[in-house]
């Protein structure tokens, strides 16, 4: 049975719910009251969460333990500090301190963002790129290998041309006359690489929808996955 607090809880999220759908009538009161509720709720929620799991255990708790390290007690020391002069930048229009600490913020938050690509990303892929090249003693059909292996890194090269000459290849508003050269033959390349990718991800997409419109008529119908339909 459920419990009066639980049903006034659904019942506030489907009137929210229909209160947001209302926007397909037009801009009226209820949709901006379901706006302001869930966004004063999903700003009080993370509030909580950063008092609770951050700001409390990572600052609050080494200032006020004795048998912290002096290191951690330091660094909340900083954060602090740092946390002073932001607000006193962004809310008095003091620069005391705010820029050189939003300038290591955001150092920082770029330093951190490369590596990750380059860990992440882009050293996978390399080595995966030069480990395409070294094929396995074992391997008899290598003709074949070396040609996947080069159809892989002339897409690669040539869709790389391609991207760059459509985003720097204008001028004034009227695109730069093509000229019949190599680096013309390596963009239009590109794209067809480009195109080639896209239509496999659609292909895949519609697939995809095609099987879970299979799955849900088998789960309707209550036949077994590999029993065929009767004629």
């Amino acid at each position: 049975m459920t419990s009066p607090s639980d049903f006034t809880v659904l019942l506030i999220g489907f009137l929210l719910s229909v209160f947001t759908f209302s926007l397909i009538l037009g801009d009226n009161w209820l949709f901006r009251l379901s706006s302001a509720v869930l966004s004063g709720t999903l700003a009080g929620y993370l509030i909580n969460v950063l008092i609770e799991k951050i700001f409390i255990p990572s600052i609050v708790n080494p200032l006020m333990e004795p048998n912290v390290d002096w290191k951690n007690q330091a660094l909340a020391v900083v954060v602090i500090i740092s946390a002073v002069f932001l607000f006193l930048k962004y809310y008095f229009r003091s620069p005391a301190g705010g820029n050189a600490i939003l300038a290591v913020l955001l150092c920082s938050a770029a330093a951190i963002t490369i590596l990750g690509i380059v860990n992440g990303t882009l050293i996978n892929l390399y080595r995966g790129l030069i480990a395409r090249f070294l094929p396995g003693a074992e391997m008899s059909s290598a003709n074949i290998y070396w040609v996947k292996t080069g159809i892989i890194t002339l897409g690669v090269i040539s869709s790389l041309i391609y991207t760059q000459h459509y985003a720097f290849g204008k001028k004034n508003g009227k695109e730069i006359s093509r000229q019949r050269n190599t680096v013309f033959f390596f963009r239009t390349l590109g794209e067809v690489f480009i195109g080639i990718a896209m239509g496999a991800v659609f292909a895949g997409c519609c697939v995809f929808a095609y099987l879970i419109g299979w799955m849900i008529n088998i789960v309707l119908s209550g036949r077994h996955p590999l029993q065929l339909p009767e004629i």
